[in-house]
């Protein structure tokens, strides 16, 4: 956290001398405790955090891969001359564990085209799909994987 205040103070000031460099230091460290203390994290959660940073930059790039997939997808379906579509409800039980991971999962399947997560309770998931051929899989998608992988089980 201190170091983020430190270059948004940086970025702010569109300038560095010693003294903004001192008094951000300053700031940036009074700021990060407050934030500790206020949020209920700490140190050792910070750098958990930090350790997952690159695993988390590479599900959004899946995330933005997989929504460009089903964009392509639902435009077939839509320029197609005979609408041929085979609506589902999907349930299954996913194996992401933590609440934050769970929400991520009905977030990345509501980003993508063609699907909507409408139920998520303790673990177990609801999804309509505009196709079948959408639903295919998505107890067990890629989506699923990285999360579990960023929660640190396999």
């Amino acid at each position: 956290m201190f170091v983020l205040f430190f270059i948004f103070w940086i970025i702010l000031n569109a300038r560095i001398t010693l003294e903004i460099a001192v008094i951000g230091i300053l700031v940036s460290a009074v700021v990060s405790l407050l934030v500790y203390r206020f949020v209920g994290i700490g140190v050792d959660t910070e750098k958990k955090l930090w350790l997952k940073f690159f695993s988390i930059i590479t599900y959004l790039a899946i995330l933005v891969v997989e929504v460009v997939k089903a964009n392509l997808q639902m435009i077939q379906l839509v320029l197609s001359p005979v609408i041929d579509i085979k609506p589902q409800i999907i349930l299954f039980d996913s194996p992401v564990r933590s609440g934050l991971a769970q929400v991520a999962l009905a977030n990345s399947i509501t980003l993508t085209p063609g699907t909507i997560t409408f139920k998520l309770e303790d673990g177990k998931y609801g999804v309509h799909a505009i196709d079948a051929s959408m639903g295919v899989g998505i107890n067990d998608s890629v989506f699923v994987h990285r999360l579990r992988d960023i929660e640190g089980g396999h």
